[in-house]
């Protein structure tokens, strides 16, 4: 951890006092010019702090700035010890974490970016992720499980994504089979899970769990081309501070409550109840997008299945693709 997120982290946990450059500078083991110059570049950075002679240093409001330091103390709260980074930007975290894995990194760890450049989702679509307004986080995991439990984890990421949105936001989120994080009706959040198995031992090497989440609307508006379908957790473009930390760490938080006993599927029932799809018709598509027919819903199996019911009574678990509620 660098000085400057000591001192951040320092004064975070400090809110209602003024902390003294000496004693930060002595709790640090640093000196009193590196602390000037620390709480310089976080003012640069946008945190206001406050510097009063004789009193010190006091934070008096953060921005909505993505900070590893922040993010690992709330998990150490919880007793989860998981090495987090946060880069400015990058083509694709979960590229990024997929070439740690390559050169050899063996240790579980998320990396968060403020933008990406080349954001990916499902089936070679990309995932808008513009500055400022979104999570976009990526986990590099090494389960203890056979390779077919691997889109397991995307069932997972999606129960942990739904709980932790609601609890921030206080409305509620559902989920739309297979992945799709859904408030107010419109999709807020995207998945990927990649991995890497070995066939010599018929397991797992590495996975990595990739999601996007729209915290607000950007200004001006989401792409033409998502316009109609994509929404966000706040509608207000007006940051709010310390949001997107405080959302990072609460999913990770509910993501490892579940990932800890993986493969066990303590997490099905958060995804099944928050399903709206049960009980629903449904349009099954195909991969080129055409339509299969329409069937009925009958409820989700223990490994993810969708369980449907078509017009002529025949009943098919998919396993993957893609369904539309809107009528034919």
């Amino acid at each position: 951890m660098t000085t400057k997120e000591q001192i951040l982290l320092l004064l975070e946990n400090h809110r209602e006092e003024f902390l003294s450059g000496e004693e930060i500078a002595r709790g640090l083991s640093v000196s009193r010019a590196g602390v000037w110059k620390a709480i310089k570049l976080l003012q640069k950075e946008g945190y206001a702090i406050r510097a009063v002679n004789n009193k010190g240093y006091i934070l008096q409001k953060s921005p909505d700035v993505l900070s590893a330091a922040f993010i690992e103390q709330e998990l150490n709260k919880s007793g989860i010890f998981l090495q987090v980074q946060v880069k400015k930007q990058v083509d694709s975290t979960n590229n990024v974490l997929k070439q740690y894995a390559a050169d050899g990194e063996k240790r579980d760890m998320v990396l968060l970016a403020e933008q990406q450049s080349a954001g990916r989702g499902r089936r070679g679509r990309s995932f808008y992720s513009p500055e400022g307004t979104g999570l976009y986080m990526s986990l590099l995991l090494h389960p203890e499980a056979a390779p077919e439990e691997a889109a397991m984890l995307t069932t997972l990421t999606a129960a942990a994504a739904a709980r932790a949105c609601e609890k921030v936001s206080g409305e509620e989120t559902e989920i739309k089979w297979v992945n799709d994080v859904r408030m107010r009706g419109r999709k807020i959040s995207g998945i990927l899970t990649e991995g890497s198995s070995s066939l010599e031992e018929g397991k797992l090497e590495y996975v990595v769990v990739g999601i996007g989440i729209n915290i607000y609307e950007p200004e001006g508006g989401f792409p033409e081309e998502v316009r109609e379908v994509a929404g966000a957790v706040f509608a207000s473009h007006t940051p709010r501070e310390n949001l997107r930390n405080c959302l990072a760490a609460e999913f990770l938080k509910n993501f490892m409550e579940y990932y800890r006993t993986f493969p066990a599927r303590d997490y099905l029932e958060e995804y099944r109840k928050r399903s709206f799809v049960i009980g629903r018709r449904v349009q099954i598509l195909a991969p080129n997008g055409q339509s299969r027919g329409t069937a009925l819903v009958l409820g989700i199996d223990d490994s993810c299945h969708l369980k449907v019911q078509y017009d002529d009574g025949r009943v098919e678990y998919l396993s993957s693709g893609e369904i539309s509620i809107r009528p034919e």
